[in-house]
């Protein structure tokens, strides 16, 4: 089932699905781990959960329960993977410059070179978050049937300090490589889809729903509604869950003029959980558009973001349909 997505090329499946896998993965990888410690003896190669992706890893990294990629808690490193259709190299590829990069806070972007053999970018940049600021590694490459983004996150004190050393990280880019058949694992499941049809999964776990079960739209220039589940990418506790609601639909990438409702705590498959509603505008198009959240808070940190976006001409089929697919989320044990 987790294949390689098929999204449109220029913009990302969260809305119109002509936002960029790029500009979705940027979005998604903004939440970070933290820690530091040296830790570089170099292991057996590992293959990424719900990915065709391997990498031969240092000693320490353990497969994230949440994202598509590998974590070591104890130097706070991550590896995160995005795979998407071959044919979305070159857009992606266009998409890696110091001006689209630095839209989603990434910052003193350079250009690099790895010793690889098949047309990729590796750049480098910063980016700073609540949990510290961080090194910033991007590799995109293209197989014979796919595009891969390898993005690692470094606490930049570390770095800065020696204890990481960006050619060990450099190395690990170097050589990753892909497999046949990717390792399919499931965090959650959804027992009520209403007129929604899966249409593909983003980052291993992030799964996207469509009224046409499709990612590439039949028409470019119309908006299009979705529901997205995405998990964070760590389990770090949340201290303000309104707040956080609040500020993640506001963040909500290709949309501008939010307006959020009031926050309402329920409860969602045994989990507390926020839900939120608002409104939006289409930054390309400037139509309007109606949004719903569920932000679904995990027992040991972490959350659940679910997310419907309803477009002018499909609100009053989609609208009420949101809290009936978010209040039919569950954890697979």
């Amino acid at each position: 089932m987790l294949q390689p997505s098929k999204s449109s090329p220029n913009r990302t499946t969260m809305g119109r699905t002509s936002r960029t896998f790029l500009s979705f993965s940027l979005f998604v990888l903004a939440a970070l781990f933290a820690a530091a410690a040296p830790r570089f003896a170099f292991a057996t190669a590992q293959q990424a959960p719900n990915s065709r992706v391997v990498l031969d890893l240092p000693a320490g990294y353990i497969p994230s329960p949440l994202f598509s990629g590998f974590q070591d808690d104890t130097t706070g490193v991550s590896y995160v993977i995005l795979e998407a259709p071959v044919s979305e190299y070159d857009k992606m590829a266009q998409g890696f410059t110091a001006e689209e990069l630095g839209k989603r806070g990434i910052t003193d972007v350079e250009k690099g070179t790895l010793p690889r053999h098949d047309p990729y970018v590796y750049m480098r940049a910063v980016q700073k978050s609540e949990a510290g600021t961080y090194a910033k590694f991007f590799v995109l490459f293209r197989t014979a049937d796919q595009t891969v983004l390898v993005s690692v996150n470094v606490p930049k004190r570390s770095l800065d300090a020696g204890s990481i050393k960006s050619e060990d990280i450099e190395r690990v880019l170097a050589g990753a490589a892909t497999t046949e058949k990717p390792a399919v694992r499931d965090l959650y499941a959804l027992s009520y889809l209403g007129p929604f049809k899966e249409a593909g999964t983003i980052v291993g776990t992030s799964k996207v729903y469509t009224l046409d079960g499709r990612l590439d739209p039949d028409r470019t220039a119309d908006a299009r509604s979705a529901f997205m589940v995405a998990p964070s990418l760590d389990k770090r506790p949340v201290s303000d869950p309104d707040k956080l609601a609040v500020g993640l639909l506001n963040s909500l990438p290709g949309y501008k003029n939010f307006e959020a409702g009031k926050p309402n705590r329920v409860v969602i498959g045994g989990l507390d959980a926020i839900e939120l509603k608002g409104k939006a505008v289409d930054e390309d198009d400037g139509k309007p558009i109606e949004l719903y959240q569920a932000l679904i808070l995990g027992k040991d940190g972490g959350y659940f973001r679910l997310i419907g976006i309803a477009s002018p001409q499909d609100v009053a089929q989609v609208e009420s349909e949101f809290p009936k697919i978010a209040h039919s989320f569950s954890l697979i044990p």
